[in-house]
């Protein structure tokens, strides 16, 4: 039986104040890739870095802004590394490489929720990601791949790791609030980012889909939108739809938005 790895991460924060929207996104990995992904973000990167120091990886913010070890790039060779980057996830097969994200806006949804927290936030998207990632572990098994499920995510993000212990115990024991979780193993493990090449795609994944909700910016997300899980065209049940994408909201202006990159 395969496995699949998810790696979580976020984009904007969970509070009431602050950014206007919450990007949870995840990037699920067939266990067989994390290896050679990792050599060749390591090409990757020395290929732009020949010389020390180089980055230990590809921050997506860093990279676009030209902050921190990207400061010694021009904008042209940032351009470079990013396209690249977004190259090699679209090189991956579809079983090998698929994206997730949920999409919350803040202000909607405290208004729907005003007993809630930004805890309670995280809690709803995290459902409802691991939901959409045990849909695409189910419908595996149905093409003949039976396959398990583990979530990781960058211990460094302490709000958004306490909340993802803390749900995956509780539908491990009572399921979502659609179905029982089937697939998942276990409880959410954590790797340091650097270390990690599943969550440098997700980190992408988050960063891509946040540029076009908070700046209208679908440059990025373009390049890997194909990437996020969608139902076969052939499909008798929903064809063609999107379950990789998720927007929490009503506002018609985003859905347009979201709706000309997910068409």
């Amino acid at each position: 039986m395969a496995t699949y790895l998810l790696y979580v991460d976020e984009s904007g924060d969970p509070g009431i104040g602050g950014s206007s929207h919450l990007v949870l996104a995840g990037a699920a990995l067939f266990e067989g890739r994390w290896l050679p992904l990792e050599k060749d973000l390591r090409l990757l990167i020395d290929h732009y870095f020949p010389a020390t120091p180089k980055p230990t990886e590809i921050h997506m913010a860093e990279l676009r802004q030209g902050r921190g070890a990207f400061r010694s790039l021009t904008k042209a060779r940032r351009t470079g590394l990013l396209n690249d980057f977004c190259q090699l996830a679209t090189n991956l097969l579809a079983v090998e490489l698929t994206l997730f994200t949920v999409i919350a806006d803040k202000g909607h949804w405290f208004a729907s929720n005003a007993a809630k927290t930004g805890d309670d936030l995280y809690a709803e998207m995290f459902e409802d990601l691991s939901s959409r990632f045990d849909l695409y572990l189910r419908r595996r098994y149905a093409e003949g791949a039976p396959s398990k499920g583990i979530i990781i995510a960058d211990p460094h993000k302490a709000s958004l790791c306490e909340a993802l212990k803390t749900q995956q115990r509780l539908f491990q024991r009572q399921g979502h609030r659609w179905d029982i979780l089937y697939n998942l193993i276990e409880t959410v493990f954590f790797l340091e980012s650097h270390e990690s090449p599943g969550l440098q795609l997700a980190d992408l994944a988050s960063y891509a889909v946040w540029r076009l909700v908070n700046s209208n910016d679908n440059s990025i997300v373009g390049k890997i939108s194909q990437l996020f899980d969608r139902e076969s065209t052939a499909s008798r049940i929903n064809p063609g739809k999107w379950h990789g994408v998720k927007y929490m909201g009503v506002d018609a202006a985003m859905r347009a938005r979201l709706d000309a990159v997910w068409h």
